[in-house]
């Protein structure tokens, strides 16, 4: 009997004495570096938009936070890397438009958007417009929706890649609008600024940065805004709910999430940071140059925001019939 009060006042002391030393990991996080990991090669957007804000998280803590990009499967690589990855908060996930798509388009998908990870927040969203070569005969959605009617399958657009926001953004506004337009796939946007340029591509989505290249070039014309609201970068754009189809507003957002299992005081921790580094001006005005606005959206609001995007992806690949791979 007495053995027995001593194995269990001992086992008692050494659950408190793990549960101690957990807490003060949490508390003391981050001891070692970060790990971030981009889906994308660096100098790309979401690298670029990355940087600028864990830049800020790092010097929050004094701490080192280490970008590692991991290219491929567009985004799956990256993401099927840090699902694995032990959940200690140390290493993170830069996601945006694939994260939401890939479910739908990957019938061997080994990592799930919601299963296997825990949303942090949402960085910033990008707005895109619509983009018509100037030697196209159209100055709004209206009369592009009557050209394209008029020429069923003679018209296309060009997208980066399939299932980004370019892609599966404008098969929706296809299918909203009632309209047979081709989709002529890329390897990201360089060759693709140029054929729109030159009238070889008849339309496509373009990000602001991307648009306002363009546009100081004369050889395009923006005709609407794919966003919630008319955009800062270009004031004087309609927004496609304006033109009539208020479902074709498509905004590729920006965020952070970590592996499924990431104690809570950690994710509460890694949250606070991310929210006041987007309370910065420095941080808003670095994203703005780069062409992201900053949308703070922590945790469970950025948690909906996916499930919501996964929902809303699956019914327009299935809708526009696209074949996963």
């Amino acid at each position: 009997m007495k053995i027995s009060r001593i194995g269990a006042i001992m086992a008692a002391w050494l659950t408190a004495l793990a549960l101690s030393g957990a807490g003060s990991a949490q508390e003391s996080f981050p001891n070692r570096p970060v790990r971030v990991v981009i889906p994308y090669s660096a100098g790309s957007v979401v690298d670029v938009f990355g940087r600028i804000v864990t830049q800020n998280m790092a010097a929050q803590w004094n701490a080192s936070i280490i970008l590692e990009s991991k290219s491929g499967a567009n985004g799956s690589i990256a993401a099927e890397d840090v699902a694995r990855a032990s959940p200690d908060g140390y290493t993170w996930l830069i996601v945006t438009t694939f994260f939401t798509t890939s479910p739908s388009l990957n019938i061997t998908l080994r990592w799930d958007p919601v299963r296997d990870f825990i949303p942090i927040g949402q960085m910033c969203r990008a707005p895109n417009f619509f983009i018509v070569p100037a030697s196209l005969p159209v100055k709004n959605v209206a009369e592009y929706v009557a050209l394209a009617r008029a020429k069923p399958g003679q018209l296309n657009y060009g997208h980066p890649g399939k299932g980004s926001t370019g892609h599966l953004g404008f098969e929706l506004f296809k299918r909203l609008a009632g309209i047979d337009v081709i989709a002529v796939g890329y390897r990201g946007y360089p060759q693709m600024a140029a054929d729109i340029s030159s009238g070889l591509i008849t339309s496509t989505f373009l990000s602001a940065n991307q648009a306002l290249a363009q546009a100081q070039t004369g050889t395009i014309r923006i005709i609407a805004a794919i966003n919630d609201g008319r955009s800062k970068y270009f004031p004087d754009v309609p927004t496609m709910a304006e033109q009539g189809f208020a479902e074709a507003q498509v905004t590729p957002w920006f965020g952070i999430v970590v592996p499924a299992g990431t104690p809570q005081p950690i994710v509460d921790r890694i949250s606070k940071a991310l929210e006041a580094a987007l309370a910065t001006v420095d941080v808003q005005q670095k994203l703005d140059l780069a062409g992201c606005e900053t949308k703070s959206a922590p945790l469970q609001q950025f948690a909906d925001i996916i499930k919501s995007d996964i929902a809303l992806w699956a019914k327009v690949v299935r809708d526009a019939g696209i074949p996963a791979d």
